[in-house]
C-alpha cells in the first residue's frame, strides 16, 4: 500500500513516500526548515498517490519552474523591519541610504550584484554627494547584503574604492557671528527657533535632542532638561542646565495648561526647518555658513576654555570618554562668552 510520512533529520523535516508496500525503495519528497512546509508537501504527495499518479512527475515539474529570486528592494523592507534593536535615527539614516542604493539595485537578485556594480555605483555617487556620505552608504549597503548573506559581499570587496574623507576641525561661530544669526530670525514668525538654537548653544545639545524635547523632561524648579536614554546619541541619560532667563523663554512658549508631559516643547519644528532656518540667517547676517550642530560646538568649546575638568565636560557633552572631547575641542581657537544681557533681550522681544 502505497504510503507519505515525514522523518525528523538533524534541523529538517523530510517528507518520504512509497509507491507501494515495504516492497517498494522509500523515495526523498523534499526536505523543509518548519513541520509546517513538510506537512503541506506530504499532502500534496498523499494526493498524487491516492490519484494513481507518481508524485515524482509533479516534484520534476516543481524543480524546472524557476523561482523568482526575491529582490534587493525587497530585502530593504524586510531589513528595516527586523531592525528593532535601533533607534529611529539610525533607521532614518538606513532608509536613506538603502533608499539611494535601491535606485541603482532594486530589482536586482542580490546574489548577482558584482563588486564591478557597486564599484561603478560608488563612482557616480562620489560625483554627486560628499565622502562621508558616500561611504555611509556603501557600509550600510554592505551591512544589508550581509543581512541577505550574500558571501562573498560585493560592497565589501577591496577594489570597491571610497573617497577619502578628510575631517573638519570644529569651528564654532564666534560670539559676533552667533549674535548676528539669532537677530537675522524673525522674531514674530519663527520665535520658536530663536529660543531653540540658544537652548542647542547653552546646553550644548545635538540637533535631534533639542526638537524632540518633550514637557515631561523640562524641570523648572531645577532649571535644566532631562534628556532620556532614547533621545540621546550615545544611549546615555543626561541632565542639561539652563540659565534662568533661558528656561523662562521656554516656558512662554507655551501656557502652563497646555503643557503635557507628551507635548514637544518645540511644536512643528523639525531638523530639517531648523537647519533651513540657521541657513537663510546666515546669509541675511552675511556670516559664514553655520550648521546648529555648531552652536553645540561652540558651548563646549567655551566650557573647555574656561577649565571645565575632562571628565565633567564628557558628562555634559555626553560623550562616553573624555578623550573624544579632548581630541575635538583642545585646538580650537578662543571663543568669548556672548553678553547674557543680550541673549535675554532677545528671547523677551516678543514674550
Amino acid at each position: 500500500m502505497a504510503s507519505c510520512f515525514i522523518v525528523k533529520r538533524a534541523r529538517k523535516h523530510v517528507v518520504r513516500y512509497r509507491l507501494g508496500g515495504r516492497a517498494y525503495p522509500v523515495q526523498h519528497g523534499g526536505s523543509f526548515d518548519t513541520l509546517k512546509l513538510a506537512k503541506v508537501r506530504r499532502d500534496l504527495i498523499a494526493g498524487e498517490l491516492a490519484a494513481g499518479r507518481n508524485p515524482a512527475d509533479l516534484l520534476r515539474s516543481f524543480a524546472a519552474t524557476p523561482v523568482a529570486a526575491v529582490t534587493v528592494a525587497e530585502w530593504r523592507d524586510r531589513f528595516l523591519a527586523s531592525r528593532i534593536n535601533l533607534d529611529t535615527n539610525t533607521i532614518r539614516g538606513y532608509r536613506t541610504s538603502l533608499k539611494k542604493a535601491c535606485e541603482r539595485f532594486g530589482t536586482s537578485d542580490p546574489a548577482a550584484i558584482t563588486w564591478q556594480e557597486v564599484a561603478e555605483w560608488v563612482a557616480g555617487l562620489a560625483e554627486k554627494h560628499k565622502p562621508g556620505t558616500v561611504r555611509l552608504y556603501r557600509t550600510h549597503f554592505a551591512v544589508l547584503l550581509d543581512y541577505i548573506g550574500v558571501d562573498p559581499n560585493p560592497a565589501k570587496h577591496k577594489q570597491v574604492k571610497v573617497p577619502k574623507q578628510v575631517t573638519e576641525e570644529v569651528n564654532p561661530p564666534t560670539g559676533e557671528h552667533f549674535l548676528a544669526i539669532l537677530d537675522a530670525i524673525d522674531p514674530e514668525k519663527h520665535h520658536s527657533r530663536r529660543v531653540l538654537f540658544l537652548v542647542i548653544e547653552q546646553g550644548a545639545l545635538r540637533l535631534g535632542e533639542a526638537v524632540g524635547l518633550r514637557w515631561g523632561d523640562v524641570d523648572r524648579a531645577g532649571l535644566r532638561l532631562r534628556l532620556p536614554r532614547s533621545a540621546t546619541k550615545r544611549d546615555r541619560a543626561r541632565w542639561v542646565y539652563l540659565p534662568e532667563w533661558l528656561v523662562d523663554a521656554l516656558e512662554d512658549l507655551c501656557p502652563l495648561e497646555d503643557r503635557t508631559p507628551e507635548r514637544k516643547v518645540f511644536q512643528g519644528v523639525t531638523e530639517a526647518t531648523a537647519y533651513q532656518t540657521m541657513k537663510r540667517a546666515c546669509e541675511m547676517a552675511g556670516v559664514p555658513h553655520y550648521h546648529p550642530h555648531d552652536l553645540r560646538h561652540r558651548r563646549i568649546t567655551v566650557w573647555h576654555q574656561s577649565g571645565v575638568v575632562a571628565r565633567e565636560l564628557a558628562e555634559r557633552a555626553g560623550h562616553t570618554r573624555a578623550s573624544i572631547t579632548l581630541d575635538v575641542y583642545s585646538h580650537v581657537m578662543p571663543l568669548q562668552e556672548a553678553p547674557e544681557e543680550t541673549l535675554a533681550a532677545l528671547v523677551r522681544a516678543t514674550s
